[in-house]
């Protein structure tokens, strides 16, 4: 979960649905994305950078994530034939573990559409 407490009073107002505030929203929700993943430091209170990489990255990272593990729930299901097609497969082929991030299907493309493009290969 992203926060920022930097927000002003329009900006936060949940009931303020101009074209210009949400259009900032935009802007703001974007410079979140850019910013580096925190952590805050339970002994402190302090906010600590964690593990070098921005939250779009994070992101990206945990879509791949859920997208496997659809995938793998999906293959694991007594009511696909999937199950049957693979059993000559093992597990880690049949969810291209061995291949380094997965290979994102299109039946998705169309809830989640810039999901498609998290695949670097």
């Amino acid at each position: 979960m992203f926060q920022d407490d930097t927000l002003s009073v329009d900006l936060a107002a949940m009931d303020l649905t101009t074209p210009e505030n949400l259009e900032n929203l935009v802007k703001v929700g974007v410079e979140l994305l850019k910013k580096p993943v925190t952590r805050v430091n339970l002994g402190t209170g302090i906010c600590e950078p964690y593990h070098h990489t921005t939250n779009e990255m994070a992101l990206k990272k945990f879509a791949a994530i859920l997208h496997k593990e659809k995938y793998v729930r999906v293959l694991r299901s007594p009511n696909t034939n999937r199950g049957l097609v693979n059993q000559g497969k093992s597990m880690e082929d049949q969810t291209g573990a061995s291949q380094g991030m997965p290979t994102l299907s299109k039946t998705i493309h169309h809830s989640l559409p810039d999901l498609h493009d998290l695949n670097p290969n």
